[in-house]
């Protein structure tokens, strides 16, 4: 007789093979550290090692999904959310923000913070079930961004704003990070064992 403990956790693998494609959070994670290594000068004139260093970072990264999850592949029955429809969203979403900026003459930075921050919230997949993390790190991206922290600077100046796109790219590089290590954290809770064992 199979008892609710063991129910519950069939429920739970099978939600999580289903969302596993989007729980593969150290893929994000790289993403995440090739992005914010770009704000460094010295790191950005040698783009070529840095482009392989990710390649091999994320042949890494599938090899260990590989080889502690398996070959998951999910149902393709019931709603689905089309990842596709993101690109349009997307586009639309920095036209409206560059149209913004360019008629009430916004910083530059404010521009860019907006964009990546939609980026982040369409990344966990609206409606953003078990993701929330997503939408949150968003909203902290555009608090950020629209705050006045230039009075915390010696230069008056908001850290965004600066030439250097240093902090604004380690910022994003760094919410990039965290998101996918929340999201493989749950995939391996969800997913406690290796491929191939069973209980």
């Amino acid at each position: 007789m199979v008892t609710s403990s063991e129910l519950d956790r069939l429920d739970r693998i099978r939600r999580s093979t289903a969302e596993h494609a989007h729980r593969r959070g150290l893929y994000l994670a790289a993403c995440g550290l090739f992005l914010g290594s770009f704000a460094f000068e010295g790191i950005r004139e040698n783009h070529v090692a840095l482009v392989l260093f990710f390649a091999v970072l994320l042949v890494a990264v599938a090899r260990y999904y590989r080889g502690t999850f398996g070959t998951v592949t999910p149902r393709r029955d019931g709603p689905r959310f089309h990842a596709w429809l993101m690109l349009p969203a997307l586009l639309l979403g920095v036209l409206v923000v560059i149209t913004a900026a360019n008629v009430t003459a916004t910083p530059g930075h404010h521009t860019g913070g907006l964009i990546f921050a939609v980026l982040l919230a369409l990344m966990g997949k609206p409606p953003w079930h078990g993701r929330g993390h997503y939408p949150a790190s968003a909203a902290l991206l555009v608090a950020l961004t629209l705050a006045p922290l230039g009075v915390l600077t010696p230069s008056g100046e908001h850290p965004f704003a600066s030439a250097d796109p240093l902090w604004q790219l380690l910022t994003v590089g760094a919410l990039l990070v965290v998101n996918g290590l929340l999201d493989h954290r749950a995939l391996v809770r969800s997913l406690p064992q290796p491929a191939g064992e069973e209980e």
